[in-house]
């Protein structure tokens, strides 16, 4: 068995196709961080949200009164850039990037509703607003448009809404979801 010497001709063959496949499979690996990283943030602003509804439903609200130091309470405790809520949930949280002006913003409100036995109660709505920055600088290209603003960044989301654990009330004057107390 006679083995044959390699082509000449075939010597660089293997260094240009890896000189033309490089950027392609560097790009899909970039692009799955660059979404792994997004999905590992929208969880975080959920959890946060959750924690922050949950924590916002358990004291007593039955008034506008009682609503808006609870609704300010509750958004500090969300916000607070070393001990709140989406700093303990969201990995590499920063807090410039929140959106905190516009709509939607972050926020935490408080409005009433009338429940399936025809009793009023109040509902505890916390939404979370967040603009993650984008590394790979071809899809920040694509994805930057996607949420209507031109900032670098992908806008995320989370809405939680939960039962304030009131008695039974007879009457509030918080207002409806289209009048909410919210914060800020």
């Amino acid at each position: 068995m006679h083995l044959r010497p390699p082509d000449r001709e075939s010597h660089g063959q293997s260094l240009v196709e890896l000189a033309l496949v490089l950027p392609a499979l560097m790009l899909m690996l970039l692009s799955i961080l660059q979404i792994g990283f997004l999905l590992n943030t929208q969880v975080g602003l959920t959890n946060a949200a959750r924690e922050a509804a949950r924590n916002a439903s358990s004291i007593i609200v039955v008034s506008k009164s009682d609503a808006t130091p609870a609704a300010t309470t509750y958004y500090a405790r969300l916000t607070d850039a070393s001990t709140g809520f989406l700093k303990r949930n969201v990995s590499g949280y920063d807090p410039s990037r929140l959106v905190e002006a516009g709509t939607p913003r972050t926020s935490v409100c408080y409005y009433s509703i009338v429940d399936a036995s025809s009793a009023p109660a109040i509902m505890a709505r916390v939404e979370v607003e967040y603009s993650h920055s984008l590394f790979v600088p071809l899809l920040s290209a694509i994805l930057d448009g996607f949420d209507g603003n031109s900032d670098g960044g992908l806008r995320l989301g989370a809405v939680e809404t939960i039962r304030v654990g009131n008695g039974v009330l007879t009457t509030t004057d918080i207002g409806d979801i289209n009048a909410m107390t919210c914060q800020p």
